[in-house]
């Protein structure tokens, strides 16, 4: 997995206020409960909530580590754990060893994160429920990886926009160039004029606009309400995040706004010409732009 962080990832212009909220959902899973219970080839040795401590042993014995992990999970959802590992020692010390051994200095932080995420799963004897891909911070990193090499133009900024009701609960731009977050900022870079026109999730156009101008990149966006944030962000697997997402989307309560990702000449400072590829001899439902869009199918995300 390549690093999506570049080298040196200029932060500024940040409003406090919307930084912390969104540290403390990046950070929700950090602190869910959990349950570990270790073995050593198979006996089980010790049990541990982190919230109530030492437990008694679950099992004496392991012969599947994730379908123990699973139960555990399932067991003990309703008392409030949200996560469970099982874990061979020595098969967990080896591949943690293996990949800082590997470590190249010259990856980012979340490169490196990623393939000791993988070690873990791969280790022989360990289990993790709920199963699921990489995540870095409350974020699908893999999958945002992904999208921003295959996807995005060279030069281009994301805008996260959530509100409050009508109101602007937290915003972040991230400055994207070559495929590498290079810049993040919050609506404090822009001029406060602008932003107080911002009011509900209908004005993200205008939001748009004023990003692409402030940082002279095309802009695209999620635009989403508070509620639907949070259960995005404390959301504990890729899965469950496409549900919430989506279910949002369908709902008329978030929008995603990818102009720039199926017309690179679609931009807030260009003009819009969606019939140029029919008037050109190409076919109208060709072009995604003018063909008639699916209601199953709500656009190309990341998230």
């Amino acid at each position: 997995m390549p690093s999506l962080l570049a080298k040196e990832c200029l932060i500024e212009d940040l409003d406090l206020d919307q930084w912390k909220r969104l540290a403390a959902l990046a950070m929700h899973h950090w602190r869910q409960r959990r349950l570990y219970v270790a073995h050593e080839g198979g006996r089980v040795v010790g049990a541990y909530d982190t919230e109530k401590g030492g437990q008694p042993l679950p099992c004496a014995q392991v012969d599947d580590a994730q379908a123990l992990a699973e139960r555990l999970l399932a067991e003990r959802q309703a008392d409030g754990v949200a996560a469970v590992w099982v874990l061979d020692q020595e098969a967990y010390h080896a591949a943690i060893g293996a990949a800082e051994r590997g470590l190249d200095a010259s990856i980012g932080v979340d490169a490196y994160l990623g393939q000791e995420w993988l070690a873990r799963f791969q280790a022989p004897g360990c289990g993790y429920a709920p199963k699921s891909d990489f995540l870095f911070y409350g974020l699908p990193w893999e999958r945002l990886t992904r999208f921003t090499e295959r996807m995005l133009p060279a030069s281009c900024t994301f805008v996260l926009g959530v509100f409050d009701g009508d109101a602007l609960w937290a915003s972040c731009f991230a400055q994207i160039q070559d495929g590498r977050i290079v810049g993040l900022s919050t609506s404090a870079g822009l001029d406060p004029d602008d932003v107080k026109d911002v009011v509900g999730r209908d004005q993200h156009p205008f939001l748009l606009a004023t990003v692409a101008n402030r940082y002279r990149r095309p802009a695209f966006g999620w635009f989403c309400q508070r509620e639907d944030f949070e259960a995005y962000m404390r959301a504990g697997t890729v899965e469950a995040k496409d549900g919430i997402f989506q279910t949002a989307l369908m709902k008329n309560r978030a929008t995603f706004d990818f102009n720039i990702l199926i017309d690179r000449g679609v931009t807030p400072l260009a003009p819009l010409d969606p019939g140029s590829q029919a008037v050109d001899g190409g076919e109208r439902g060709d072009n995604p732009r003018t063909r008639i869009p699916d209601p199953d199918e709500p656009g190309p995300t990341a998230l």
